[in-house]
């Protein structure tokens, strides 16, 4: 299975975040959308970071109180390992797992396309294995 055979939101309905903004108010995005992650994106809309709860996290323990006044670009995460949409999800599993990453913003090309999660990934392969169970079901069935 690829990527983009993911139910994932498109560009269009993206969320993502600049790397001047206050992490607190990056923060109260993250928490009210029950979003782990954003891509940042430059103003030309290239990806340039990606900033999630763990990043904040660690950034409070660093910083404590100057976390407040703190920009995006501060805590993110600058060198992006990212995924493009023709690659299988049973790699993007073993990446996400072997680099401890919940999150992996998709490319289609250099493009900022979405961004894909481990639960995303989790869905798709009991999806894919509970396919793969039927289909073995249905085979045992013809041939009894």
């Amino acid at each position: 299975m690829l990527i983009s055979e993911l139910p994932l939101n498109d560009h269009e309905d993206l969320a993502f975040v600049g790397p001047d903004e206050a992490v607190s108010t990056v923060a109260t995005i993250l928490s009210e959308g029950n979003i782990g992650a954003l891509p940042v994106c430059n103003q030309s809309g290239g990806l340039v970071g990606i900033l999630s709860e763990r990043d904040i996290v660690h950034g409070l323990c660093r910083h404590g109180n100057l976390l407040g006044d703190m920009k995006v670009s501060d805590l993110m995460t600058a060198d992006v390992v990212t995924c493009q949409l023709g690659d299988e999800v049973n790699e993007i599993m073993q990446v996400m797992n072997q680099r401890g990453f919940r999150h992996l913003p998709v490319l289609d090309g250099i493009r900022l396309h979405s961004i894909v999660s481990s639960r995303d990934v989790m869905a798709a392969m009991l999806e894919e294995t509970a396919t793969n169970f039927r289909t073995m079901g249905l085979a045992y069935e013809m041939v009894r």
